[in-house]
């Protein structure tokens, strides 16, 4: 299954919304935080898409959790912000709490940049999909043999 990853809009909807047009077969959305109003919009927008959000740490007043969890073709995944477990430091917390939930996939944004982290000792992949208001964007295919990460900007010509 293929899974849309963004984070960081800070108010882009363009921008999440041509991440969401360009990526038709992605019906699963994960919103990492900073731009609940933006999410709550593409909602509206995109209703086949099935969202899950966390909240960031410019999301004020928000309704959303700090952590979300999801079972995918055979995979875990937890999913933050960053902001509270320190990923502008260290990944060391974020994959402390992807092992404490026997995740093999850790998605957290904040940083701005795009990234992934194998962990080899725990086995869990920790992945940041850059920001969506830079139009940086993942793309997840998780199956039952793995995960496969493509990062991709709304600015590029799609192949």
């Amino acid at each position: 299954m293929n899974v849309l990853v963004v984070s960081d809009s800070h108010g882009s909807t363009v921008n999440f919304s041509h991440a969401l047009e360009r990526e038709k077969d992605c019906p699963l959305v994960f919103f990492l935080g900073d731009g609940e109003a933006d999410l709550e919009k593409m909602k509206l927008r995109f209703p086949e898409r099935s969202f899950i959000g966390v909240r960031g740490n410019n999301d004020y007043c928000s309704t959303l959790e700090e952590f979300a969890y999801k079972h995918v073709e055979g995979n875990t995944l937890v999913m933050c912000h960053g902001h509270t477990v320190g990923v502008k430091r260290s990944l060391h917390s974020l994959l402390e709490k992807a092992e404490s939930v026997r995740a093999n996939v850790a998605l957290y944004g904040h940083t701005h940049r795009s990234d992934v982290f194998f962990d080899s000792y725990s086995g869990i992949y920790a992945i940041n999909p850059g920001a969506l208001f830079n139009g940086n964007y993942a793309v997840l295919t998780l199956s039952k043999d793995g995960v496969c990460v493509k990062f991709r900007n709304v600015f590029e010509v799609k192949d």
